[in-house]
């Protein structure tokens, strides 16, 4: 992810798409990338970041129902 970045392309860590540095929101932590999310994810997802005494948390959430065709009750 590092690398990505220092070429100005990072992968988003929810939908795994890669996009520039200006469509991405990043996270970073003593000088490294820890985390990325598309601006897409971001506006569609809940993420919480927090830190923890082993590091950092991130968890994210759906904010729309997930739809599932095809299965039969």
């Amino acid at each position: 992810a590092q690398l990505d970045a220092e070429r100005g392309v990072i992968e988003c860590r929810i939908c795994k798409t890669q996009v520039g540095l200006d469509h991405v929101i990043t996270l970073w932590r003593n000088g490294a990338l820890v985390f990325a999310v598309c601006d897409g994810c971001a506006a569609t997802h809940e993420i919480l970041i927090r830190p923890t005494d082993a590091g950092l948390e991130v968890r994210g959430r759906s904010r729309q129902p997930i739809v599932l065709s095809g299965v039969s009750p």
